[in-house]
């Protein structure tokens, strides 16, 4: 069988009688080829730069060797089996090699076979890939254009490769350890692992390790894929899975399970991370000495969102349980006494409520009205009202703020601010429909809070001070419209 260059010498024969119609050939098909690649490389470079960068390649290295090539051997006349010639003929095999996989990398990854499962495949099992079809490759240059007996060649590396095994017996280890791990999909860069004592996020894996940073201290973390593949390790979240995981609250044994399940739940609703589905589950777990014991699972998109999720809870929660006076397992039995909920004396109720110049001392029924005012302290961020739920409720400020912003937009420019002394009502908090805006609470804020069903009889005793009400709802009512129309 002849060589391969032999095959293209006899071809290039065939084609032409004389190096005079060759040199023609290269001289005018050469800049003509370059400047086709050229031009197509200036309008993929925006849209599809990985395949700009493959035409950019071609355009650079291998037409001009073809070039090169043909010159040599149908130009000059130099032998085909002459140093020269083999050492051309070999950089086009590996420019050729080199643009083929860029090719098929680009096909696999962006092209008719590109698929979810293909752009999770880790680049450890596309670098194998990769290195099959260069060591196939080089076989065959090898083979065909400096005639190496590959056969000898097999048999004299499998003799060395005992040694060399022993030699390197560890890092082949870490080496097919990590061929085990990527081609079971276990995970890929990004995702969240849990191994020993450390958990982060992988941020590097190659032949030998997987390099994690962890979320603590923001170490880097180098673990050997041996280690990987012989311990046991969790994957916390995915590109296929969510974080999830547990929190544990205790309450006092003078909190009864349902409200400490019911407060556990309505804060968990309030946290904007915690994903709804999977939905967040409730258990209590055990009666201890010093109280009840619950265990909420949760779930989060990534585990960074994880961690500000258990914070955001666990704040809302203390407020919550300020408001609602639940009392948080170890506070009966600490050596200091708690301040517990802010209080206000019925002297200093009576003020904030006459400073309205709405709710005066004086009125009809202005005792039974401040004897039903409630106390309520709330962190920042939370949801006073929310829009689309029915809310009865007159807010005054005591102290800290509360705005008004568009629904589920509370990063956004506040429409209306209430600062301290200073109370939010709108019409539909009075008839019981849908709120329209959110409340929110800019920093802590303790509020002074009536219901709509006291502040309606009280109005009705009061008809001067029912028209002053409505005025103060239709200034704050005329502010949001404009607002929004802002």
């Amino acid at each position: 069988m002849l060589r391969w260059s032999h095959r293209v010498a006899a071809l290039t024969e065939l084609m032409a009688e004389n190096s005079v119609i060759w040199t023609a050939v290269v001289a005018l098909g050469y800049p003509l080829l370059a400047l086709i690649l050229v031009e197509i490389h200036r309008h993929l470079r925006a849209g599809h730069p990985q395949t700009a960068k493959l035409i950019q390649q071609i355009q650079v290295t291998v037409l001009p060797l073809i070039a090169l090539h043909v010159l040599i051997s149908r130009v000059t006349g130099i032998s085909p089996e002459s140093t020269a010639a083999k050492l051309v003929l070999t950089t086009l095999s590996i420019s050729a090699i080199n643009a083929v996989l860029m090719g098929l990398n680009l096909i696999v990854r962006e092209g008719p076979l590109a698929s979810e499962a293909m752009s999770r495949t880790p680049g450890l099992m596309l670098d194998l890939m990769r290195l099959v079809l260069v060591l196939l490759a080089s076989a065959f240059v090898a083979s065909e254009i400096w005639a190496v007996d590959l056969g000898s060649l097999l048999a004299a590396l499998g003799v060395g490769s005992v040694v060399i095994g022993l030699a390197l017996q560890d890092t082949l280890s870490g080496l097919f350890s990590g061929v085990s791990l990527m081609s079971g999909r276990f995970f890929r860069e990004g995702d969240w692992i849990e191994f020993e004592e450390a958990s982060g996020r992988i941020v590097k894996m190659d032949w030998r390790s997987v390099t994690v940073e962890t979320l603590d201290d923001e170490r880097l973390m180098v673990i050997p894929n041996s280690a990987l593949a012989q311990g046991v390790f969790t994957v916390l979240s995915s590109s296929t899975r969510v974080f999830g995981q547990n929190i544990y609250v205790k309450f006092s044994y003078g909190v009864p399970p349902a409200r400490a399940m019911a407060a556990i739940d309505a804060t968990v609703r309030t946290v904007p991370s915690i994903l709804t589905d999977p939905a967040h589950d409730i258990d209590l777990m055990e009666m201890a000495d010093d109280g009840i014991a619950y265990e909420v699972t949760i779930h989060t998109e990534t585990r960074e969102e994880g961690e500000g999720a258990t914070t955001d809870f666990l704040r809302r929660l203390w407020y919550r349980c300020q408001r609602e006076g639940l009392t948080l397992a170890g506070a009966g039995n600490r050596r200091y006494r708690d301040a517990g909920p802010p209080t206000l004396s019925p002297m200093e109720i009576r003020q904030i409520l006459a400073n309205t110049s709405i709710f005066l001392p004086d009125a009809v029924g202005f005792q039974e009205l401040q004897e039903t005012a409630r106390i309520g302290m709330f962190d920042e961020g939370e949801l006073l009202v929310e829009a689309g739920q029915p809310s009865r409720t007159l807010f005054l400020v005591v102290s800290g703020g509360l705005s008004v912003v568009h629904p589920g937009k509370s990063g956004e420019r506040a429409l209306q601010r209430f600062a301290a002394g200073e109370f939010f009502i709108s019409r539909f908090l009075l008839t019981g429909t849908p709120a329209t805006v959110d409340l929110v609470a800019e920093e802590e804020t303790v509020t002074l809070a009536l219901e709509a069903i006291h502040v309606i009889d009280f109005l009705n005793r009061n008809p001067a001070l029912a028209r002053r009400l409505e005025q103060a709802i239709d200034t704050i009512d005329t502010g949001l419209k404009s607002s929004n129309a802002a």
